[in-house]
C-alpha cells in the first residue's frame, strides 16, 4: 500500500512540473490557471497610427485579476522601437476609469503596465506615449470578464495556418519598414535606356593659346576638380625652346609695339603742324592698332613662366587632354571644364511607340551604380522635347529631359528610363520592394498583427520603378512589408519558434 502511495506522488510531482513549462517562445506563461485549471487566451491588439505602432499583450481581463500589459512601441518613421519614453494605460467602462503608467521600459521598445479591473463589460483601452517630440494617444476597444468560465467561452480567435511568426525584436534589429495598401494614380510605362549627358553650354574645351611645354599649375590637376572661374590651370612655357618660343614672341612683339606707338605719337605732331597729310596719319594709326592687339593679346594671360591657361568658369575639371611636360600648339584642346549644374536624360524609344510619344509627361530612372529608382521631379526636372523623326543610320526616337545636377548622377553614365505615359486613375499600388518573386510568379508579405504575417501571392499590373499596380490578391489598407522580406521569409523556413527575449 505504501509503494502505491509513493508512485501516485511520483505521477503527481511530474504533473505539476509538466503544467508549469514555460510556451516554448521564450515568454513567461502570460496567464494563470484558475482553480479549476480553466486556461485564459492571451489577448493581442496591433494599431496603427502615422507616428506609432502599437502591439500590446495581455491576458484576458477578469474582475479582481490583475493584468499585465506588455505594449510594443515601434516608430513609424524609423520602424525602430520607441526606448526612452513614457507610457500610460486607461481602462474605461460606464462606472470606472483606471490608470497607470511608467517611465522605463522593462526591455527596448517594451513597456510592462498592470491593472486589476473592478467592472465587467465591454472597454476601452487608453494608451498613450511620450518620447521628446513623438507624442501619441491610442485607444483599443476589449472586454472585462466576471469570471474565469465567462473569459473561457470561446470568443478570441485562434491562429490561421500559415501565419508566420516574426517578432518585434527582430524587426527591430533589421532595415525593415512596411507600408499599406492604398489606391493612387499610377502611369502605364514605356520601359527603355538611356543616357545622362551635360546640358549644351555647361562644358567648354580649354585650348592652349601659344605653343609651348604644358606646366601644370600648382603641380597638378585631377579630373573631378572644383575650378573657379579665371583661375589658372596651366602655363605653357617657351623656356630652351628654340622656335615658337613665347617669350621670344613677346620680345618682339613689345619692340613692334613700341615703335609702332613713337610713329604714331610722332604723326600726330607731325599732323598737326602740317608736315603730313590725314592718309598718312590713318595709315600710321591702322598700323599701331594692329601691332598693339597683337601685344595686348598676347600678354594679357602672360606671366612668370610662360602663357597663363584659365577656367573659362567656375565648374570642375571632367577631362584632361594633356600631360606635364608635353609640347602643345596654338589650338591644341588641353581639359574640358563644365558647370554641371544642369544634366540631360536622353531615353531611346522604339519607333513603335511613336504615337504614344505625345502622351508621355514625366520620368523615372535608375543608375547603373544605385539601386533607388528617382523620378525627375526629385532633380526640379521637366520634359524638354521628343523626337519626330528619326535621323540617318538611327534606329530609335530620343525623348529628352532637363535635371538639375544636385548629386548623385555622373554625366556620361547609363540609366534605366521608365517613360510616364497616360495614367490609370485610382489604382491599387504597393512599393515595387514589396514584390518576392518565385520562378515568375509574385508574393508580398501581409504584417496581420504586431507579430504575425501571411504570405500573399499578388498579381501584378503596371510598374513605374517605385510603385507597381497591385490587380488582385490585396485589400486597400493592409500592411506589406516593404523593407526586411528577405528576413520574414527566412523565418518561414524555420521549424523553431523564435525567442521572444521578453517575458509576461
Amino acid at each position: 500500500m505504501k509503494r502505491i502511495f509513493f508512485i501516485i506522488a511520483l505521477v503527481g510531482i511530474f504533473s505539476s512540473c509538466n503544467n508549469n513549462h514555460d510556451d516554448g517562445h521564450g515568454h513567461e506563461n502570460p496567464h494563470e490557471h484558475s482553480v479549476d485549471h480553466i486556461e485564459l487566451e492571451v489577448e493581442s491588439h496591433t494599431v496603427w497610427t502615422e507616428k506609432t505602432e502599437l502591439f500590446v499583450e495581455f491576458k484576458t481581463l477578469i474582475v479582481g485579476k490583475s493584468s499585465t500589459f506588455l505594449a510594443h512601441y515601434t516608430d513609424m518613421n524609423s520602424f525602430k522601437a520607441i526606448e526612452n519614453a513614457s507610457t500610460s494605460v486607461l481602462l474605461v467602462t460606464d462606472n470606472q476609469e483606471l490608470t497607470t503608467s511608467v517611465d522605463l521600459a522593462s526591455s527596448p521598445g517594451i513597456f510592462k503596465l498592470m491593472l486589476t479591473p473592478i467592472e465587467a463589460g465591454i472597454c476601452e483601452l487608453v494608451f498613450q506615449i511620450e518620447s521628446g517630440a513623438l507624442k501619441d494617444t491610442i485607444v483599443i476597444k476589449t472586454r472585462v470578464f466576471e469570471d474565469e468560465r465567462q473569459a473561457n467561452l470561446p470568443h478570441l480567435s485562434t491562429k490561421k495556418q500559415g501565419e508566420i511568426s516574426f517578432l518585434k525584436e527582430q524587426a527591430w534589429k533589421i532595415d525593415f519598414s512596411i507600408e499599406r495598401v492604398k489606391r493612387q494614380e499610377i502611369h502605364r510605362i514605356i520601359k527603355t535606356s538611356g543616357e545622362i549627358e551635360p546640358m549644351q553650354g555647361d562644358e567648354a574645351i580649354v585650348t592652349a593659346k601659344s605653343s609651348g611645354i604644358v606646366v601644370f599649375s600648382n603641380g597638378q590637376i585631377i579630373i573631378g576638380d572644383k575650378v573657379k572661374g579665371q583661375s589658372i590651370l596651366f602655363t605653357i612655357s617657351g623656356e630652351g625652346m628654340l622656335h615658337e618660343n613665347i617669350d621670344s614672341k613677346i620680345a618682339i612683339s613689345r619692340a613692334k609695339h613700341t615703335k609702332a606707338l613713337l610713329n604714331f605719337e610722332r604723326g600726330n605732331i607731325l599732323l598737326a603742324d602740317g608736315v603730313i597729310s590725314k592718309l598718312e596719319w590713318d595709315d600710321l594709326k591702322e598700323e599701331y592698332d594692329v601691332v598693339k592687339a597683337e601685344y595686348d593679346n598676347l600678354i594679357s594671360n602672360y606671366g612668370k613662366g610662360g602663357q597663363k591657361i584659365k577656367a573659362p568658369f567656375t565648374g570642375y575639371v571632367k577631362d584632361i587632354l594633356v600631360t606635364e611636360g608635353q609640347y602643345v600648339q596654338s589650338g591644341d584642346a588641353m581639359a574640358l571644364v563644365t558647370k554641371n549644374n544642369k544634366l540631360i536624360i536622353k531615353a531611346e524609344v522604339s519607333q513603335k511607340y511613336f504615337s504614344e510619344l505625345p502622351n508621355i509627361s514625366s520620368a523615372n530612372f535608375r543608375t547603373a551604380y544605385d539601386t533607388s529608382v528617382y523620378t525627375i521631379e526629385d532633380f526640379n526636372g521637366r520634359l524638354l522635347t521628343y523626337g519626330k523623326s528619326v535621323g540617318s543610320g538611327e534606329h530609335f526616337l530620343h525623348v529628352y529631359f532637363e535635371i538639375d545636377n544636385i548629386g548623385g548622377v555622373i554625366s556620361g553614365s547609363f540609366v534605366d528610363v521608365y517613360l510616364k505615359t497616360k495614367p490609370i486613375e485610382s489604382a491599387l499600388v504597393i512599393p515595387q520592394t514589396a514584390i518576392m518573386d518565385d520562378y515568375g510568379s509574385h508574393y508580398v508579405f501581409v504584417q496581420v498583427s504586431g507579430e504575425t504575417f501571411e504570405k500573399r501571392n499578388v498579381k501584378t499590373g503596371v510598374s513605374d520603378g517605385i510603385n507597381v499596380q497591385i490587380v488582385s490578391g490585396l485589400t486597400e489598407g493592409e500592411w506589406v512589408v516593404t523593407k526586411g522580406a528577405y528576413q520574414v521569409k527566412m523565418a518561414t523556413m524555420s521549424s523553431a519558434i523564435p525567442a521572444h527575449g521578453h517575458s509576461h
